[in-house]
């Protein structure tokens, strides 16, 4: 995936805005967070990735064959603080960094803390919409399941699961998001 242009100058510091920058991707399981967060990293290496999926991967391997399932919400809850001490580490540093948070995003109030987070540490928060059909999801998730499974695809998603994930997303308000991506 390229970066879209739509989104190139809000990576960008300027003397105006010399701001640190943290991008945050929202979007449903498949929708291209992990795909986009990596190509940013690419395009502008000033950005550092973070990812709960990483992390985890990182730590523990692949979700049900290098740990037990039943593990799944202790490493969770310990990737989900070491994602926050890593922002706040990156954003605090002598030199702050430009930091990609690939996670879902799933909820306004998830969303809001880390918005109030960074600003609160000085940063300037993009907020990436992902609007996909579920149709393209699924496709996208079969896709990665058939390949060889790594951090971004340890976790099995089932249609089952799909259908939670989306029943459960609260997209978020128009004036929350800074670029959509659809598909």
């Amino acid at each position: 995936m390229t970066v879209p242009a739509d989104l190139i100058p809000l990576l960008q510091r300027t003397a105006e805005d010399p701001r640190p920058i943290v991008v945050a991707m929202c979007g449903v399981a498949g929708s291209g967070k992990s795909t986009l967060s990596k190509s940013i990293v690419s395009k502008f290496p000033t950005f550092i990735r973070l990812s709960i999926d990483q992390i985890i991967f990182d730590a523990h391997g692949i979700y049900g064959v290098d740990y037990p399932k039943e593990l799944y919400r202790e490493y969770s809850s310990e990737a989900n603080k070491k994602f926050i001490d890593d922002l706040r580490g990156l954003l605090s540093s002598d030199e702050p960094r430009d930091v990609v948070l690939d996670r879902s995003f799933y909820a306004k109030d998830d969303r809001d803390d880390y918005r109030k987070l960074a600003e609160e540490m000085g940063a300037r928060f993009v907020l990436v919409f992902f609007d996909i059909n579920k149709d393209k999801l699924w496709q996208r998730i079969q896709q990665r399941a058939a390949g060889d499974r790594n951090a971004d695809s340890a976790f099995e998603i089932t249609s089952d699961i799909l259908d939670m994930y989306v029943g459960g997303f609260e997209s978020p308000d128009e004036d929350e998001i800074s670029v959509i991506i659809t598909g």
